[in-house]
C-alpha cells in the first residue's frame, strides 16, 4: 500500500508498482484528477480521501486571522491523514507511506507482521531548522517557516519504528544517521526525469547563459549566486537566467542585486524546457534539499550542473564529469567554477554531452525497477 496525503512523486511510485504487479491500492487526499493526470494507474486501484489539504489555503486568504489558523492546522493535518489512511492497511503486506503522516498506518501494518517502508524526501526536519535558522539570522531576515518541535519528534518516532527508510541521496541518509538511526534501514534510489518533456535541442545562442530554476529565497542559496556573479564582474556574453516565484520576505535582498539577473518569475513546464535548452550550465546552491529535480530536468536538456553537496544530486553527478560539486555557501568556490566553464568551451560541451547521457538513465521506469527489485527481496 502507498499512503500519501498529497501527491509529491507518490503517483509515479503507484504507477510503476501497479506495472510490477506489486501495488495494492494507494491511498491519497489528493483529488482523483489532479493525482492521476500524470499517469495511467487505473481509477480502482486508489483510495481518494476528503481533500483535507486544501483547507489551510482557503484559510490563508482570510483577513487578520486567517494565516494563524492556517499554521496552527497545516502541520496537523498530516497526522489526520495518517490516521485515516491506516484504517486500509488490512490487505497489504507492506506499507510505503510519507514522513509526517506514517505513525499509525506503521503500527497497524507492522501489528499484523507487515514491513513499514518510511519515504524521507528531503532531510531531517531537525537538521533544516538548525541550518536555516543560522542562514536566516546571518541575512538579518525573519525565519518565517520553522518546523514545530512535534513535528520533528513525530519525524524521527516514525523514522525509529520503520523498518526501512526510502531516501532520494545519501545527503537525506546522512541526516538522520546523524539523529542515531540506524544506518542499515536506508535505501537509497535517486528520482528519475521526464524525457518526453525534457530533452536537448540545437541551441544557436551565442551568450554563457546561466539558468536557475527554483524559489527566489533563502534555501535555494541565492545570495552566493549573487554574490558570485558580482565578483564575476562584466564578462562579455554572460547573462543569468532566474526562473521561480519570490520567498516572502527575501524581495529586498533580490532587489539589491536584481541588475545581475533576468527574471522571468514561474513558467509552464513547457517553457521551462525551453529555457533548459537556452542555456550554457545550470547552477543550484541550495543550502538543503531531498533531491531537487531541476537538476535532472537540466542535465535531461544538456546542461552541465554546478551545485552544492547537499542538494540531493550525490547519487547522479559525478564530480568534474557532468558537472562539479562545491560546498555550501562558498561564494569563491561558485565563482570559480562558473568562471571555468566560461573560459573552457569545450570542456563545458563535453561535460553536457556527459550531463545528457547520464541524465538518460534516470527516468521514471528506472526507479520503479529498483523499488521494485527491493520490495521483491522483502
Amino acid at each position: 500500500m502507498v499512503s500519501c496525503g498529497t501527491k509529491f512523486h507518490s503517483d509515479h511510485v503507484s504507477w510503476q508498482l501497479y506495472k510490477n504487479g506489486l501495488l495494492e491500492k494507494t491511498v491519497t487526499a489528493h483529488p482523483p484528477g489532479k493525482y492521476l493526470n500524470r499517469v495511467n494507474l487505473p481509477r480502482k486501484r486508489g483510495t481518494f480521501l476528503p481533500p483535507i489539504f486544501v483547507i489551510p489555503y482557503v484559510l490563508y486568504k482570510i483577513p487578520y486571522i486567517g494565516n494563524t489558523l492556517a499554521r496552527l492546522i497545516e502541520y496537523r493535518l498530516p497526522a489526520i491523514f495518517d490516521f485515516m489512511a491506516s484504517f486500509f492497511t488490512s490487505e497489504a503486506n507492506i506499507s510505503l507511506s510519507w514522513s509526517w503522516a506514517s505513525w499509525y498506518t506503521i503500527k497497524r501494518i507492522k501489528a499484523r507482521n507487515g514491513i513499514a517502508i518510511l519515504e524521507e524526501s528531503g532531510s531531517c526536519n531537525l537538521y533544516q531548522n538548525e541550518l536555516l535558522a543560522d542562514e536566516y539570522s546571518r541575512l538579518n531576515l525573519r525565519f518565517r517557516n520553522k518546523t514545530p518541535a512535534y513535528i520533528i519528534r513525530r519525524e524521527l518516532r516514525e523514522a525509529d519504528l520503520a523498518d526501512f527508510i526510502l531516501c532520494p541521496s545519501q545527503h537525506v541518509a546522512n541526516t538522520f544517521i546523524e539523529q542515531g538511526i540506524p544506518k542499515e534501514k536506508f535505501v537509497i534510489i535517486p528520482y528519475g526525469v521526464n524525457l518526453e518533456r525534457f530533452s536537448p535541442s540545437p541551441n544557436s545562442a551565442h551568450k554563457f547563459r546561466i539558468i536557475f530554476v527554483g524559489t527566489i529565497g533563502v534555501r535555494k542559496g541565492l545570495i552566493y549566486l549573487f554574490k558570485a556573479l558580482e565578483a564575476l564582474g562584466h564578462l562579455p556574453d554572460l547573462e543569468c537566467i532566474l526562473v521561480g516565484g519570490i520567498e516572502v520576505g527575501f524581495e529586498p535582498i533580490f532587489k539589491q542585486y536584481q541588475h545581475l539577473v533576468t527574471y522571468l518569475g514561474r513558467v509552464s513546464q513547457e517553457k521551462l524546457a525551453t529555457i533548459y535548452q537556452s542555456g550554457a550550465v545550470f547552477v543550484f546552491p541550495s543550502l538543503d534539499e531531498g533531491m531537487a529535480l531541476v537538476q535532472l530536468e537540466a542535465m535531461a536538456c544538456g546542461l552541465p550542473v554546478i551545485t552544492t553537496i547537499n542538494a540531493g544530486a550525490d547519487a547522479v553527478i559525478q564530480n568534474g564529469i557532468q558537472g562539479f560539486f562545491i560546498p555550501v555557501r562558498d561564494t569563491e568556490a561558485l565563482r570559480e567554477k562558473i568562471h571555468f566553464l566560461y573560459q573552457n568551451p569545450l570542456i563545458r560541451r563535453k561535460m553536457a554531452e556527459n550531463a545528457l547521457k547520464r541524465a538518460q538513465e534516470f527516468t521514471w521506469d528506472r526507479y520503479g525497477d529498483q523499488l521494485s527489485a527491493f520490495i521483491n527481496t522483502l
